[in-house]
């Protein structure tokens, strides 16, 4: 082992990226532990504090079978 810790989804266990591992909620300053496609689902709830220099396009949250794309 490399000393290193693995971040991991408070929600579902899966491993964070340094993005997802470093977000922050605003109001107490604790890091929010989230991967993106759990986070989607309550961002509303509050908000956040991102390292968009972090960010990399693998970043971007799975599209929910729940979401509606149309005209």
């Amino acid at each position: 082992m490399n000393g290193e810790v693995e971040m991991r989804c408070i929600a579902c266990n899966k491993s964070l990226s340094d993005f997802e591992a470093t977000r922050k909620d605003s109001k107490t300053g604790e890091f929010i532990d989230m991967c993106n496609d759990c986070y989607i689902e309550v961002e509303e709830e509050f908000a956040s504090i991102e390292r968009e220099d972090l960010k990399h396009a693998d970043d971007e949250p799975e599209p929910s079978p729940n979401q509606f794309s149309g005209s």
